[in-house]
């Protein structure tokens, strides 16, 4: 099967990664051959990749997805289909998409089922288009089931499914997902088409094992997840019994951690979607029921998902150590997280939101101190964890990676103060010392870690920060009362302090008298 080029054009990295992994594009005859942040970048790839379509948002910089087509369609040459993603829905974009020939206008967020319709309309243009393409059996079987799964299942689908893969339309089924945990994203092509094909034996050899007459259809949702169909009874002990050779089998076949996720027991092909939904449904308690693997969605009915954020002390203190490149502390508050994760039965998607949120903190954090997120090596696996399936332990590995070079970056940048910024904020406390300022406050303003700006201060100065304030604001409170008949609360508020009493105690510490009586003492000299 000839494979179709893609190249995905979106101003945000976040959207183009989410589409990448959004559908298995290798089982429809697609790969994403480019990616690109605007239009004009998108032309140039357009005239070096050669794509067969280019999926593009419309609001972009520089030129937007309709200038972009616009463009394309003016130079012609390469003849190159678009699919527009806006989360725009007025119709005016709807129109001009029509205007200038666009394939489909798909509205965010994109569904994985309007994508595959899309593109799977292209793909049977293509191929009419191309005299001598024959139609692969696989793409045949892979369509039957994708239809199965998603509803579409009448008369005609659900005969053409029993012949297609070996099942009596009326036979009891469930669908079964095994997922392929814990290996690298990142792997030659040649050894993960391989590693799938052997976990993809492994399945029909424990089929065989266990008493199946025919091997089922593997059905092959990306390179980390394969999808089939067995008869099955509607206890759910048998089909675990299953699930564990499954299990077993292909953990030993791939070389990794194999999870399986059981759909309910369903009456026969035609009811095969509600089986996939259920199965689903296991997934999301796949770090809820971490030590397990094997889920049943029959044994859940019980079992109550937290959809919730995580602690907000345990973030801040990981956040905190992590800005103090304290590892051993960053580890700990890690271990916690997780630990939150298992005892507290996080759902699959508080799991997610919980890394995307420590990802956005450590990338803030080195934002502000005017480094490059995108320089990070470990930024792109930790961005994409989920498009290659992992285990908690397996997550948090990512997580550790990703925050020990934060920790190491965010040092560096810290390395680079230099005696003039450190000038320069002397000299901010200089004029501002009687304002509501504090060591916390100006470390942000100058995004410095509270700790560091304070022994930066201490050993540039020999005097600690709270020290010198203090030392400023009772000079000042001094000269005040030499040279003015203002109140000694007024005085107080003048020079920063919110309280008298305070200021007077301050004041007393430094000076060995209260206000009023170093007043006194300058008028008794008269």
């Amino acid at each position: 099967m000839h494979v179709r080029k893609i190249l995905l054009v979106d101003d945000e990295m976040f959207a183009r990664k989410g589409l990448i992994g959004l559908i298995p594009w290798e089982q429809f005859g697609f790969e994403v051959a480019g990616e690109a942040e605007d239009g004009e970048e998108a032309l140039a790839l357009i005239e070096q990749v050669k794509p067969d379509v280019v999926i593009t948002d419309i609001r972009m910089p520089v030129l937007d997805g309709l200038e972009l087509i616009q463009e394309v369609r003016s130079r012609g040459g390469h003849a190159v289909r678009f699919i527009i993603i806006s989360g725009y829905g007025d119709f005016k974009y709807a129109q001009q998409a029509v205007r200038f020939g666009v394939q489909d206008y798909l509205l965010k967020p994109i569904e994985e089922s309007e994508l595959t319709a899309a593109l799977m309309q292209i793909r049977e243009q293509l191929d009419k288009e191309q005299p001598h393409s024959e139609a692969s059996s696989a793409l045949v079987q892979a369509s039957l089931f994708e239809k199965l799964l998603s509803g579409r299942a009448d008369g005609p689908l659900v005969a053409a499914a029993s012949t297609s893969f070996g099942l009596k339309e009326e036979t009891a089924l469930r669908h079964f997902a095994v997922e392929l945990n814990d290996l690298p994203a990142a792997s030659p092509e040649a050894e993960r088409i391989e590693r799938t094909e052997r976990a993809k034996t492994a399945v029909a050899r424990a089929a065989e094992r266990l008493g199946f007459r025919t091997a089922p259809y593997v059905h092959l949702r990306s390179e980390f997840e394969l999808g089939f169909l067995l008869p099955a009874k509607t206890d759910p002990r048998e089909a675990r019994t299953i699930g564990d050779e499954m299990a077993r089998a292909c953990s030993k076949a791939a070389g990794c951690t194999a999870k399986v996720y059981i759909g309910e027991a369903v009456p026969g092909l035609a009811q095969a979607r509600r089986s996939y939904l259920s199965g689903l449904e296991a997934m999301k308690h796949k770090y809820a029921l971490d030590e397990k693997n094997v889920i049943v969605g029959d044994e859940l009915t019980a079992s109550a998902l937290h959809y919730r954020e995580i602690d907000s002390s345990v973030y801040a203190e990981l956040m905190d150590r992590l800005e103090e490149n304290d590892m051993t502390a960053v580890r700990d508050a890690a271990d916690k997280l997780f630990a939150a994760f298992r005892e507290q039965v996080f759902a699959y998607d508080s799991v997610a939101a919980a890394m995307s949120r420590c990802v956005h903190g450590a990338t803030r954090i080195i934002q502000t101190m005017e480094g490059d997120p995108a320089s990070l090596a470990s930024l792109t696996p930790m961005l994409e964890w989920a498009a290659a399936p992992k285990t908690l332990r397996g997550l948090q590995t990512t997580l550790l990676i990703f925050l020990t070079e934060c920790a190491g970056y965010i040092c560096e940048l810290r390395g680079k103060v230099s005696k003039g910024d450190i000038a320069k904020i002397k000299a901010y406390i200089d004029h501002h010392y009687n304002e509501n300022i504090s060591l916390k406050s100006i470390a942000a303003r100058y995004y410095m870690n509270p700790v560091y700006l304070g022994q930066l201060f201490k050993k540039t100065y020999g005097s600690y920060f709270n020290d010198y304030l203090l030392q400023l604001r009772i000079r000042e409170a001094k000269r005040q009362l030499r040279q003015t008949d203002k109140k000694v609360y007024e005085i107080a508020a003048s020079v920063g302090f919110n309280n008298a009493d305070y200021f007077v105690t301050q004041f007393e510490k430094v000076e060995r008298k209260t206000p009023t009586e170093y007043k006194n003492a300058l008028l008794e000299k008269i």
